[in-house]
């Protein structure tokens, strides 16, 4: 019923644009507040980024700064073509929505019934649940680092990412229980389109999608080092400010590898409102955002996030691959869509959101979207909900201190009373409900749009080099087939990788440690308190299980 009302919402939506001819936008001096806007790093000589704007179906600004090839000095240009990253999935999920209006698959069916000698367990996973990163499936990107692949070095395969699925011990969470981004679904999902239609989804996509848009200068990458025509190259500056050629170790389709340009894209926007290819029924399924099993909206369809920003109905999506950096967006009522691409990673960035305040700034307010001011709360109350927790998946933390008189997330985000133990995000809808026991622990629930995050505060430990003794050792994971080598170096942990190399691991409480790339280490003992293991957490990866080693 909720998918019913939400489609019939969405026709009226789209509707409602054709028939007011879309909200007008004032371009008045756009040319200079676009500029305004470009970071300082970016000139002639330097990579840049590209920007388009389509109004009304019509590409109304274009414009392109720095360089898409440094060695050749070839100017970043309208035509271009770039890597958006995983702006690239909502090809694919358009193109699955097309597949189940016609009647081609069911997207409630289980993989398994797509896929041969696909695992079964303990919790059915639907196309569905892939589509929308619900599925609970492993991440093939991130366990390919742990396992020691250097990104630009090592080849990925396709098939290599299907066999982290296949190898998964259990699913990290209940199929549709929670949102959780995931690449390694995208390649999954090439490789069940492939098993439908008899041949590959790249080109199913190229013969129905993208020519008869008219996308004719946008390619998909098949194979590393592949001779994209008219592509540009992306550059990071090293340490010694000298520019490098961001490299690759992967092309599978799916996830990413779609490189277009800013006139290409303006055509792939326009077919967000005329739902030109497939027609308004695939258009509305494919934005349609996924209901999560507690009954809360997960605000993302079929390869696109489904949402608002500051009271504006928008979807959207932003990609990130080598030094390439992308962001699409539209909105609907506007007849709007922005398009950012840049070829210099964070030096290049321009954000979409400052574009959207340029041009609809009539339509939201000044100033985001202010909180009430609350109950005024004194210092040493505050201070009891103090420290540092942890998310019970312990790949998260929040350190909470007091700053100014108000309790504040990493020194940075200030939250507002609304209640004795209750706090809300001053700049978001995110509210902070802390448990206080008499024994001094304290439990925090974190209540996002989606789902609900428990917190436990942790009591920091300073072990020196006799306490870390248990953890030293070696470390076999069957699920990566890779052994790490943990040591104690000027009292402080350290991880030895072959590839690798040296990782230094700080201790947030016994037990639990995080490394400096950002993984959550915890370590597990038996019955008689003796190190057997341990567990690494990422953001995107949960339980990656090592055993110790006699």
């Amino acid at each position: 019923m909720k998918s019913t009302l939400y489609a019939l919402f969405l026709a009226i939506l789209f509707l409602q644009a054709d028939i007011i001819n879309a909200q007008s936008i004032k371009t008045t001096g756009l040319k200079e507040k676009i500029d305004a806007l470009i970071p300082e790093a970016i000139n002639d000589t330097t990579p840049g980024l590209v920007i388009g704007i389509v109004h009304e179906g019509e590409l109304i600004f274009k414009k392109a700064y720095g360089k898409a090839n440094l060695a050749y000095g070839l100017d970043n240009d309208s035509k271009m073509v770039y890597n958006i990253g995983s702006v690239s999935k909502q090809f694919l999920g358009y193109a699955f929505a097309m597949l189940e209006v016609d009647g081609s698959l069911d997207l409630d069916n289980p993989v398994s019934k797509y896929l041969d000698d696909w695992p079964e367990f303990d919790h059915e996973v639907t196309l569905r649940h892939v589509l929308t990163h619900t599925s609970g499936y492993r991440e093939a990107y991130t366990l390919s680092n742990l396992a020691g692949r250097i990104v630009g070095v090592d080849h990925l395969s396709r098939e290599e990412c299907l066999n982290v699925v296949r190898k998964q011990p259990e699913l990290e969470f209940t199929p549709g229980s929670r949102f959780t981004y995931n690449s390694t679904a995208w390649v999954i999902l090439a490789e069940v389109f492939e098993k439908v239609k008899g041949e590959s989804a790249e080109d199913w996509l190229v013969s129905n999608v993208l020519r008869p848009l008219g996308m004719n200068d946008t390619h998909i990458e098949t194979h590393v080092g592949e001779v994209i025509p008219n592509a540009a190259e992306s550059y990071y500056l090293n340490d010694e400010n000298s520019y490098v050629n961001a490299e690759s170790n992967r092309a599978i389709f799916g996830a990413a590898e779609v490189y277009s340009s800013i006139e290409d894209l303006a055509k792939w926007v326009n077919n967000y409102k005329t739902a030109e290819i497939g027609g308004k029924k695939v258009r509305d399924l494919f934005v349609d955002p996924f209901t999560l099993n507690n009954g809360r909206d997960a605000q993302y369809g079929l390869g696109i996030f489904s949402g608002n920003y500051r009271g504006l109905k928008r979807i959207q999506h932003g990609g990130s691959h080598e030094a390439f950096l992308s962001f699409i967006s539209y909105y609907p009522d506007q007849d709007l869509g922005i398009i950012t691409i840049t070829n210099f990673g964070g030096k290049g960035w321009t954000s979409e959101s400052d574009i959207a305040d340029i041009l609809l700034g009539e339509f939201i307010s000044s100033e985001p979207k202010k909180m009430a001011k609350g109950k005024k709360s004194k210092k040493k109350k505050l201070e009891q909900f103090t420290g540092l927790y942890l998310v019970s998946d312990k790949n998260r933390k929040l350190d909470f201190s007091v700053e100014d008189d108000s309790l504040t997330i990493n020194g940075r985000t200030k939250l507002v009373p609304i209640d004795k133990n209750r706090f809300r995000n001053k700049s978001g809808d995110n509210t902070y409900s802390f448990e206080l026991s008499d024994d001094g622990s304290a439990r925090l629930t974190e209540k996002t749009s989606r789902v609900d995050y428990i917190y436990d505060r942790i009591e920091p430990w300073e072990s020196g080099a006799e306490g870390l003794k248990d953890y030293v050792g070696d470390y076999w994971s069957t699920e990566l087939e890779t052994v790490y080598h943990l040591t104690i170096e000027e009292d402080a942990m350290r991880v030895e990788h072959r590839w690798l190399g040296e990782i230094g691991l700080q201790p947030l409480s016994k037990d639990i440690f995080r490394s400096e790339w950002g993984q959550y280490v915890e370590f597990l003992r038996d019955e008689k308190g003796l190190v057997t293991g341990l567990s690494i957490n990422t953001g995107r990866t949960l339980n990656v299980r090592f055993d110790k080693m006699d």
